[in-house]
């Protein structure tokens, strides 16, 4: 089987897919692409004009993280989801916690006003407070097994890494089980390999380049 994997550098949903693919030791080929000036290629093969999308043998095509997830975990029988129903299903219900999570990310690069970027950091720190409250001693979310909201969460943490640094703010403070999980991800080598060598550059040139607050804080920073 041939999969190519089409993506865009930053995209935290690629990373999601990249993650578990490398969790299965599926091999797959990764193209980039620049989302500003989609290829027409691209175009005929993304109803949404979005990524991942993720080709099979270079005849069947698919499209959104959450189902090219479904489908890599489906043909390999994996346990990045649980075999139970229940809970196969409150994995996906925290597989979406994770995409609000970057929902307020993106609030809170695009805030305008010092009132919205402290509300969105505040709907940011709520929700780290959920996750310090139901985290256990175990180095993964679900105990001591990897699943896919590890690799959800995975490009979730790995923006505060430069956030934090323009912010000059330490979000995980005083929330040790959530400092410990983010470690342990940022150490595993399918979440490393999810994003290529300059990745936190290209973030950091992103967020500069946003007409926001957090904008403006990051052209006063040095690159990290």
């Amino acid at each position: 089987m041939r999969l190519k994997l089409i993506s865009h550098i930053l995209c935290p949903y690629v990373q999601r897919v990249s993650i578990m693919l490398t969790e299965l030791e599926l091999d797959f080929e990764r193209v980039d692409i620049d989302l500003a000036r989609k290829p027409s290629w691209f175009l005929a093969i993304s109803p949404l004009g979005k990524v991942p999308v993720l080709a099979i043998n270079e005849t069947q095509v698919l499209f959104e993280s959450s189902v090219i997830s479904h489908y890599v975990h489906e043909i390999t029988d994996s346990q990045l989801f649980s075999s139970n129903t229940y809970e196969k299903h409150q994995q996906l219900a925290w597989v979406e916690f994770a995409s609000q999570f970057l929902a307020d990310i993106a609030r809170l690069y695009r805030a305008k006003t010092d009132a919205l970027l402290a509300a969105a950091i505040q709907d940011i720190e709520r929700k780290f407070q959920v996750l310090e409250d139901i985290l256990g001693p175990e180095a993964w979310f679900n105990g001591d097994r990897f699943s896919a909201v590890d690799a959800a969460f995975a490009p979730v943490f790995r923006y505060f890494y430069v956030i934090e640094s323009i912010l000059e703010q330490d979000l995980f403070a005083n929330l040790p089980a959530l400092q410990s999980w983010r470690s342990a991800l940022q150490k595993r080598p399918s979440v490393k390999a999810a994003v290529s060598e300059n990745y936190t550059r290209q973030l950091f040139i992103f967020l500069q380049g946003q007409e926001s607050v957090l904008g403006e804080k990051a052209k006063s920073h040095s690159f990290i």
